[in-house]
């Protein structure tokens, strides 16, 4: 407890001093992040983002997995309740919704509140929520996927469903990845599922946008969409802009 005190003591000092002389900034922007940083190394193992409830394992029999790329955990960051921890392990539970933080302990999985995540990154993927906006045409609250960050954005809304299916006799649940891609153009996000909706959103460009398909041997598949819709969208804000 002294120590803690003692950290948040010089944390309050720095910042006085940084706010009564600007012209001592590089001074006081050393003594403010070094407080920081020993006031989260001190304070880690009870800080809010260890809080939640702890996260339950699917046991049944499945085909597939619910999980973003993997249910192994691995490194990386997420902005929670207006504070960013990094080099965190996490792992996402995509048909449940839930994002999962290992606890210090490395042993127990906690379950991470959705309404106080911000954004997080996992897999070199980039996470950011997004609300509810008919003004925007965005009808579904959640966590989106950034695929292209330019002029022009392309986001994936990560999900899957579940079937069941008695094999022998036993029920077995199937995962299959069911998601959904949005162009976020002119104020406005447009659901994007097949070729006709692209070239649709893009007809101002569509001529170039064929002719750089059949130069890159393109093909919108349900089963291969994610990689043509992102080059096909960075090539569309490369003309543009």
């Amino acid at each position: 407890m002294k120590i803690l005190l003692l950290l948040i003591s010089e944390l309050f000092f720095a910042n006085l001093s940084y706010s009564q002389n600007a012209q001592k900034d590089s001074l006081s922007d050393i003594q403010l992040k070094d407080a920081i940083d020993r006031y989260n190394h001190f304070s880690a193992d009870n800080a809010p983002v260890y809080n939640g409830q702890q996260y339950i394992y699917l046991t049944y029999k499945m085909e597939g997995d619910p999980y973003f790329i993997s249910g192994d955990f691995a490194n990386g960051w997420v902005d929670y309740s207006g504070r960013k921890y990094d080099s965190v392990p996490l792992m996402y539970d995509v048909a449940r919704n839930q994002l999962v933080i290992l606890a210090p302990d490395k042993i127990l999985p906690i379950i991470l509140e959705n309404d106080f995540i911000d954004s997080f990154s996992l897999r070199g993927h980039h996470f950011i929520k997004l609300l509810q906006d008919y003004k925007q045409n965005l009808s579904n609250s959640g966590f989106y996927d950034v695929l292209y960050n330019g002029h022009v954005q392309l986001l994936a809304k990560r999900a899957k469903e579940i079937d069941e299916e008695i094999k022998g006799d036993v029920l077995t649940r199937i995962f299959s990845p069911k998601d959904r891609f949005y162009v976020h153009k002119d104020s406005l996000y447009y659901l994007v599922s097949n070729k006709k909706d692209v070239l649709h959103l893009f007809k101002d460009k569509a001529h170039d946008i064929k002719k750089y398909m059949r130069k890159h041997h393109l093909k919108f598949r349900r089963k291969n969409f994610e990689e043509p819709i992102v080059m096909v969208t960075e090539f569309y804000d490369q003309l543009t802009h």
